[in-house]
């Protein structure tokens, strides 16, 4: 599931005139999360940067690498994910994906494309999801994976999720490939899982890519050789914000703003990214009952 991305003719930016902004990774598969932004923070000499929504070793695809102040923004990005998913039918994994051990095998029958379709649609919308056995999700104050692997008997936490689309791309049993949107929190492994146990043969997540991050997607990303051979464009923090809501103050609105004062005005609850009237970046702002908030600051010069 490799994609090419755009090529650019325009001239890489460098750690030297780009300290705040996002840079748009795309993962190998077979590679940490972590392993792959300590490998960018070494070719680009970063002191500070962080990677927002964590990819497992197994799977591949976009990886947002926060860089500066951009860390601190990092809660707004990836709203919604969408993802192409692999499904491995007929077995089932004590973590949900490949990288588990093999606690079950079923058979596959009566499984036809239209039961298939059926099933997939029982998943589109909001609906209680239990997390992964295998997940940082914390019980009494520890978490699951540690739990699982002293060989405890837990009862899996179930959280409300919403999957926004679902789409069967390819029907090769024992294999099923999907398209997802999904919205913050849901686990595709247990998607994956769930989905084997409507059909009532088991399954587990065998493969994955992730294609976008709200407001990025997977055709604008750099591989690792890219980023090292200094092939890449890190996008400014005051050009990787504005896919909320824009709102335009100017005079004492915009200082109130920037000291951390409420602004007078209706504006419906939500997130919003305000302005001053020459388009500068001020702040990432709440909307609240007749007013607005300001939850992120935005230094000048950024």
């Amino acid at each position: 599931m490799n994609l090419k991305h755009p090529t650019t003719d325009s001239q890489p930016n460098t750690p030297s005139n780009i300290k705040n902004g996002v840079l748009l990774l795309n993962k190998p598969e077979g590679m940490g999360s972590t392993h792959a932004l300590n490998i960018v923070k070494r070719a680009l000499r970063l002191k500070k940067a962080g990677h927002g929504g964590t990819l497992d070793p197994f799977a591949e695809g976009l990886l947002l690498i926060l860089i500066g102040k951009a860390t601190r923004f990092m809660e707004y990005y990836g709203e919604e994910k969408e993802y192409v998913s692999v499904i491995r039918l007929g077995v089932r994994t004590d973590t949900d994906d490949p990288d588990g051990e093999v606690i079950e095998e079923r058979e596959i029958k009566d499984i036809d494309i239209e039961k298939v379709k059926e099933v997939l649609k029982k998943f589109e919308g909001e609906f209680m999801q239990k997390v992964p056995l295998y997940s940082a999700v914390k019980i009494d104050g520890k978490r699951l994976y540690k739990l699982a692997r002293k060989g405890a008997k837990v009862e899996l936490p179930e959280r409300k999720v919403e999957i926004k689309e679902i789409e069967l791309l390819d029907y090769s049993l024992p294999f099923l490939t999907i398209r997802t949107v999904v919205k913050k929190g849901v686990y595709l492994r247990s998607l994956a899982r769930d989905i084997g146990d409507e059909l009532g043969c088991g399954a587990y997540l065998y493969k994955l890519k992730r294609i976008s991050v709200s407001p990025f997607t997977i055709e604008d990303a750099y591989t690792i050789e890219d980023i090292k051979n200094g092939n890449y464009k890190i996008i400014p923090l005051k050009d990787a914000l504005p896919h909320f809501p824009s709102v335009t103050l100017s005079g004492d609105d915009v200082w109130k703003i920037r000291h951390g004062m409420k602004v007078r005005g209706f504006y419906p609850e939500g997130i919003y990214y305000v302005k001053d009237s020459l388009g500068n970046p001020v702040a990432v702002a709440r909307g609240i009952t007749f007013g607005l908030k300001p939850e992120k600051v935005i230094n000048e010069g950024v």
